[in-house]
């Protein structure tokens, strides 16, 4: 399988989060990663509490460039959708396979918070349960 943004080889490692192991197709040349269907979901939900919150994901401009699913055999056109949690990562997602594509950075900037929302977000918990 090769890389939807640069075209290389995509190389198989694991990839290991709080209990979870994946097994994720990375691009050692652009640091893209690949997620098979259902993938994402199992480590979207972990956040990590920054007292400074920096994003280091692709411009915009970048981020919406057209690209085609790297797992499919005919190749489609991927879909772009912003992440819920945070509206700066775009990420590529294959209507087909279900597969979502994230380009370097994107993974860590959901994952990262700023500890005011977390706080915050926890606060509302209590209250409102």
């Amino acid at each position: 399988m090769d890389c939807p943004r640069c075209k290389n080889p995509l190389s198989t490692t694991l990839h290991n989060e709080v209990n979870t192991v994946l097994e994720i197709d990375l691009c050692n040349n652009c640091g893209g990663i690949w997620f098979d269907k259902g993938e994402l979901a199992r480590i979207d939900k972990i956040i990590e509490p920054q007292f400074i919150e920096i994003r280091k994901i692709p411009r915009q401009r970048d981020q919406l460039e057209a690209l085609h699913c790297p797992s499919c055999e005919d190749h489609p056109m991927m879909d772009k959708a912003e992440h819920p949690r945070d509206r700066k990562v775009i990420l590529d997602y294959c209507e087909t396979c279900k597969g979502i594509w994230l380009d370097k950075g994107e993974l860590e900037a959901i994952q990262k918070e700023n500890w005011l929302i977390t706080v915050g977000n926890m606060f509302n918990w209590l209250i409102n349960g």
